[in-house]
């Protein structure tokens, strides 16, 4: 593994109990599944959180999460790692980095997908990283489905080699069950982007961010062409999976009429992230020929996919 790497997931597990010392944040992402689910298959940089209450209105929400990032950088800091708070102009954004004086990690939390689908649970990082950094840090991350379906989500609209290869040591180990295909429609659901060019993207080339991003972060050799082959098999596999409630789901919320009843947990119609999309999707509806085009092409792109 690059020593830089190392580096930097030794101040990650360093901090990472001063982040999550508030029942408002869980871990999500790629650190989340590599060190506290799978046995450290590969190593990840960055700390990703949710905000877990939903229920606030999205000023407050805001104000709280700046609040709890402010709380997190001066425990931090009283560890004796220099932390900076940089917001956007807006206000709707914040980022923590932190600083060893070699390696920085990034904590950022999702300001617009807060809330959970499932119920979060508490982790401890595994066996395999126990050893290697020799810590043994416990927090709270999202469940395995859940972190799995946002997973799945930043794989199709990212194509990073990292999503692709924590999406084949999914498939390795279980693939396609309901609770992660309900958590997956919920996300791809509450995304910025269309549901059409999500789940069914564009390739994109994959070799210059493999060597330059992806080369050194695994416990064993990757080829490339693994990761291709895991691509082809999501980009065919995950619309295919899909139930007919998942698809009817879908093309509701795309209809700005939601069917919230198709999925079984009935606060995800409070789910910030999709009352702010059926939010965009109102305004769209005035634009009648690009609203219908987003519901018919779902709906031609799923029907082939059969």
């Amino acid at each position: 593994m690059n020593a830089d790497y190392v580096r930097t997931v030794q101040l990650l597990l360093a901090v990472a109990p001063a982040v999550f010392d508030t029942p408002a944040f869980a871990m999500k992402g790629g650190t989340a599944l590599n060190l506290f689910v799978q046995d450290m298959p590969r190593l990840s940089v960055d700390i990703d959180v949710v905000f877990v209450p939903h229920g606030l209105p999205r000023p407050e929400a805001l104000d709280a999460i700046s609040a709890e990032l402010a709380a997190a950088q001066a425990r931090i800091e009283a560890l004796g790692f220099p932390a900076v708070l940089r917001r956007s102009k807006d206000g709707t954004e914040a980022k923590l980095f932190v600083s060893d004086g070699v390696a920085e990690v990034k904590v950022e939390v999702n300001f617009v997908f807060r809330g959970t689908v499932l119920q979060p649970e508490r982790r401890a990082l595994t066996p395999a990283a126990q050893q290697m950094f020799s810590a043994n840090v416990e927090v709270p991350v999202l469940s395995t489905p859940e972190l799995y379906a946002g997973k799945l989500v930043a794989a199709l609209d990212r194509q990073h080699p990292r999503d692709l290869f924590d999406v084949q040591l999914m498939l390795a180990s279980g693939g396609w069950s309901e609770d992660l295909l309900d958590c997956f429609v919920v996300y791809l659901a509450g995304h910025n982007r269309p549901a059409h060019e999500v789940l069914f993207p564009n390739e994109k080339p994959l070799d210059v961010v493999f060597e330059s991003e992806f080369v050194g972060m695994t416990s064993a050799p990757v080829q490339l062409g693994e990761l291709v082959t895991t691509r082809q098999r999501l980009l065919h596999e995950l619309p295919r999976a899909l139930q007919a409630r998942h698809r009817q789901f879908l093309l509701s919320v795309v209809r700005a009429e939601p069917e919230w009843q198709l999925l079984r947990h009935a606060h995800i119609a409070e789910l910030p992230a999709l009352q702010w999309k059926l939010q965009n999707l109102m305004k769209l509806r005035k634009n009648a020929d690009k609203f219908k085009f987003q519901h018919d092409e779902l709906a031609a792109r799923l029907a082939r996919a059969q």
